[in-house]
């Protein structure tokens, strides 16, 4: 159980790290954070693979720039599960809201990552997103909409 305990409290710390670095739009941080290859699964869209930094990079920029488009200037991170499934492989869901500069909110979705460590730090190996009114694996509620809006000048 400890081992266990270990890996949730490392994804937890990899995850909080990834988001910090996202919401510097820190291009290294982002890049250091996925495996190659990696894929994003989508319903609309099925499995587009990134197999090397070139095409990383240019996932990176569409999504900078399509979020960026609504206004966004913030991500927070309302709830995080890890589940481990070996010793360097772990699923790991987030309950994340976008926020504009106003503090008003763009967005709340659920992601779920497969991470892995490559003995080194744990990376994304692919990504996906359980889309409202669906909750993804384990039926977990997704956390209340907050009344409050978020002041991004605090942070």
């Amino acid at each position: 159980m400890a081992e266990q305990e270990k890996i949730v409290r490392e994804v937890e710390a990899f995850y909080r790290n990834y988001i910090d670095g996202f919401n510097r739009e820190d291009i290294d941080i982002f890049m250091q954070s996925f495996d190659l290859p990696f894929i994003v699964i989508s319903g609309e869209h099925g499995a587009t693979v990134c197999s090397n930094e070139a095409e990383q990079q240019s996932f990176y920029t569409r999504m900078m720039g399509a979020i960026q488009e609504q206004g966004w200037a913030k991500s927070g991170v309302d709830q995080l599960r890890v589940w481990p499934l070996a010793d360097r492989l772990a699923i790991l869901m987030a309950d994340v809201t976008r926020y504009r500069r106003d503090g008003s909110v763009i967005a709340r979705l659920r992601a779920f990552y497969n991470v892995r460590n490559d003995g080194k730090n744990w990376k994304i190996v692919s990504l996906s997103e359980a889309r409202t009114p669906f909750t993804g694996p384990g039926g977990l509620p997704r956390p209340a909409a907050r009344q409050d809006s978020f002041d991004i000048s605090a942070t």
